[in-house]
């Protein structure tokens, strides 16, 4: 197999023209592919399939971010400065490094663990963006905390900073001013936070809108539903317990990737050991879509498969938004060992081996239908029943000649429609 460059010409033409501010999921789609059933003996087919999706990703991913910045950074101005409230002697919550984010149960417990009244002894300072609505809207889930507005502070006292530019811890607090890695992203890609000017003897509870929540300073989500989302942190320093929040309406934009599926389709008849097979892509709203077959992408719908085998093929698709989605089936095309299948019978009519079925069908709940062709590949007979198996008849009414060989095929469809295909020779022996 010829070595290519995972940038190669086809599938940036594939690709060309999408949206460059989109954050397409690269990395859900490696651990999908590292995720995926394989087959219990591994081969270079399927080492060779990964790295070619890889490739066709990686070469959507180069054109759709070319000219981005490297951090779609969004700040927030500061609007609000608390004026002096009861001190809580408090210590900081230990950093942790987590991923993502939990449920506000637990989230609200670790934020507010010092004293069981806690969540009655101290005020919440709520610092919303602009004219926007901002709120923790803590009070339709179990935790009420007394909610107080104070008086914004003079533009003075919001710009005070200390030495080497960073802010000042007071002015930290009255602006909250943390940013998002992008304002778009497609949905399973991961999205960072950070509070600017970062103070790690404080408390954090960012809520990300989607019901998850997290203590992390600086968290990491994952967004699996499309929308609009609004971003609330809250945060309590360790000098007066006082809960400082803020919001950032739409600040978050999730677009939806499209949802890659495909099926296939079998020929009625094989007649030697080599199948050709139709793909047939099934993604609703994909404006761009990539085969990887053995290590190789094309835009081809037919493929070739040699008997028996089982092979992974494997679907990119691309859709308006830049977002991109893959599947995955395995293809399996097997002989007669698959379905249990003698290699002769002898139609002579002394009851033993008089007809030609493989056993496996009468057991299978699958849809089926078993071909016999000549070897001129012409049809001499055709069933879907357990009940009329082959008995050796030809279609002009003579018996099939001792010694004859014909081709068989048969097709199964499982309850989910997933196909598969089986192919052999029967000898006649009278």
């Amino acid at each position: 197999m010829p070595n290519k460059h995972p940038f190669d010409d086809q599938l940036r033409q594939a690709f060309q023209g999408f949206e460059p501010e989109v954050n397409a999921p690269w990395n859900a789609l490696e651990r999908e592919l590292d995720g995926v059933k394989i087959a219990p003996e591994p081969s270079p087919v399927n080492a060779a399939n990964r790295w070619a999706v890889a490739a066709a990703v990686a070469a959507g991913g180069a054109l759709m971010w070319l000219g981005k910045p490297a951090v779609d950074e969004l700040i927030v101005a500061a609007t609000e400065v608390p004026s002096e409230m009861p001190a809580i002697q408090a210590e900081p919550i230990p950093w942790t490094d987590a991923t993502d984010a939990a449920s506000f149960e637990s989230a609200w417990d670790q934020f507010t663990q010092e004293t069981p009244a806690f969540s009655e002894d101290v005020l919440t300072t709520d610092l919303g963006d602009g004219d926007e609505s901002s709120s923790m809207a803590s009070a339709d889930l179990s935790t009420e905390p007394v909610q107080s507005a104070l008086e914004s502070a003079s533009p003075a006292e919001v710009a005070e900073v200390v030495e080497d530019g960073m802010p000042s811890l007071d002015v930290l607090l009255a602006s909250l001013p943390f940013t998002a890695s992008s304002s778009e992203a497609c949905e399973g890609v991961e999205v960072s936070f950070e509070l600017s000017g970062l103070d790690k003897s404080l408390s954090f509870l960012w809520n990300f809108g989607d019901g998850s929540f997290s203590n992390d300073p600086a968290p990491r989500h994952t967004f699996m539903t499309p929308g609009t989302y609004d971003i609330t942190l809250s945060v309590r320093a360790p000098s007066d317990g006082v809960i400082r929040t803020r919001t950032i309406q739409n600040m978050i934009t999730v677009l939806p990737k499209p949802q890659a599926d495909f099926s296939w389709a079998f020929p009625e008849m094989v007649h030697s050991g080599k199948v050709r097979v139709k793909l047939q892509d099934q993604t609703p709203d994909a404006t761009a879509t990539q085969w990887v077959f053995e290590g190789e992408s094309d835009k081809s719908q037919w493929i070739q498969l040699e008997v028996p085998g089982a092979y992974p093929v494997n679907l990119v698709a691309s859709n308006k938004h830049g977002c991109l989605d893959d599947a995955r089936h395995d293809i399996v095309v097997g002989d007669r060992h698959g379905l249990g299948a003698l290699a002769r019978f002898s139609p002579d009519g002394d009851g033993r081996y008089d007809t030609f079925l493989p056993p496996v069908l009468r057991e299978t709940s699958d849809l089926w239908e078993m071909v016999i062709s000549d070897a001129k590949g012409q049809e001499v007979y055709r069933t879907r029943s357990v009940d009329q198996p082959w008995d050796g008849m030809l279609p002009d009414g003579t018996a099939a000649g001792n010694r004859s060989k014909f081709h068989w095929t048969v097709r199964c469809q499982a309850e989910d429609g997933t196909g598969k295909l089986f192919t052999d020779e029967v000898r006649v022996e009278r």
